[in-house]
């Protein structure tokens, strides 16, 4: 086949390549901001959850009691922000790069939110287990929220692997550190919070709850210097 045969062939793929839909970046950028509000929202909902203690006390030293018993919600909202933050900064990571949708994008996506509308609601019931200060409701607490976490965490992946691998006509492709660090920490999260939830299911045992973490930050550090990240 000579030269000008081939220039023809691909002159044809071009021609009958479908033209742009002039509001496919508007959709884009809608799907974006819907999910953004979405975010924002369940971050906002985590301080609306807990209710400003009704001031009972005749003294400071009352008041700050009352505050100090509150402790355990505030320790929550932060460990939740900080978790809604960083499926926020990935999703934001992804969608840098989508330029297209189908609908199997857009439910894939629809799929990471669904996880975290429910962040103020575990965080709250987490927070409430935590303040009775006993083993059996401090793994129950810890155990659903494990939960919320780790279908956040998986759902996120798929839709990367969805958008970024799958139909990767639909994005520009992504540098190839930035795959390494998103896989390596979506896998990370994906099984840390899969053996605590486990772990809260078979015992209440503080030390062997915290043995269990140890050795999944471990392992994981000495896989991520050994492994080869291929076909992220």
């Amino acid at each position: 086949m000579n030269e000008q045969n081939l220039q023809n062939i691909e002159t044809d793929k071009e021609n009958n390549k479908p033209e742009k839909h002039p509001k496919q970046d508007f959709q884009v950028e809608r799907l974006a901001f819907f999910s953004d509000a979405v975010f924002a929202i369940a971050i906002t909902l985590l301080v609306v959850e807990f209710k400003v203690p009704h001031i009972t006390g005749s003294t400071i030293e009352d008041v700050l009691k009352q505050l100090y018993d509150l402790k355990f919600n505030f320790i929550a909202i932060l460990f939740s922000f900080f978790i809604i933050a960083v499926f926020w900064a990935n999703h934001h990571l992804l969608f840098k790069h989508i330029h297209n949708y189908n609908n199997q994008i857009i439910i894939a996506n629809m799929f990471v939110l669904l996880p975290i509308i429910f962040f103020p609601f575990t965080t709250t019931f987490v927070a409430e287990c935590f303040g009775r200060i006993t083993p059996d409701f401090m793994t129950l607490g810890f155990r659903i929220f494990s939960l919320n976490v780790f279908i956040a965490a998986l759902a996120i992946y798929i839709f990367y692997r969805i958008a970024i691998v799958k139909y990767k006509e639909m994005s520009y492709p992504m540098a190839m550190q930035d795959k390494i660090n998103f896989v390596r920490g979506s896998l990370f999260r994906i099984v840390f919070f899969a053996v605590m939830f486990v772990v809260t299911c078979i015992t209440s045992n503080v030390f062997i709850f915290d043995l269990a973490m140890i050795i999944v930050v471990v392992l994981y550090r000495i896989l991520k210097k050994r492994l080869a990240w291929n076909n992220v």
